[in-house]
């Protein structure tokens, strides 16, 4: 095992090892007992994850300057993960979807009734600790993330080419 792990590297070592395990090559007692008992986790509940780390990891930097907090919302998550997962598809990082739509457009097609809307977009952060402190050292993302106006937040996130793709969507309803 070890000389697979230097081969092909540690993660791809247990996906090759679990492929010969299930192909009935390998004995199930050589999988090591992380691998084997590694809860499984939906996309739906990783990204929900996200989503609620990046809320409070926003909301600590918006304390630090009196704005008030955000909230989640549900429609608002839709237009960012829309826009997460599409980046991640075509593989792109941009504010026009590969369909050209429009942070203004991917909103609107929620229903959300919107006074204010701002978009931010990033690629290649591991994690949301990461894509918070880079777009805190961005003047025009830091601004979206700090503006007293907006009250909602929807989060996308999405992986494409092993890479991560991430969206914000700000809002204040009418």
């Amino acid at each position: 095992m070890q000389r697979w792990k230097q081969v092909l590297g540690a993660q791809s070592a247990s996906i090759a090892l679990l492929a010969l395990v299930g192909a009935g090559l390998l004995p199930v007692a050589i999988v090591p007992a992380a691998i084997a008992q590694r809860p499984s986790t939906t996309a739906a509940q990783t990204n929900a994850a996200i989503a609620q780390e990046i809320l409070r990891l926003v909301n600590i930097e918006r304390q630090r300057v009196n704005a008030p907090p955000l909230v989640l919302n549900d429609k608002l998550t839709a237009a960012a993960q829309r826009h997460a997962q599409d980046m991640a598809t075509s593989r792109r990082m941009s504010h026009t979807g590969s369909d050209g739509s429009t942070m203004r457009s991917r909103i609107d097609a929620t229903q959300y009734n919107w006074s204010t809307i701002g978009e931010n977009v990033a690629m290649g952060q591991p994690t949301a600790a990461a894509v918070i402190a880079a777009w805190m050292n961005s003047p025009g993302h830091r601004q979206n993330m700090l503006n007293p106006a907006f009250t909602e937040l929807g989060v996308g996130y999405a992986i494409g080419a092993n890479r991560p793709y991430w969206a914000q969507v700000f809002a204040r309803p009418r």
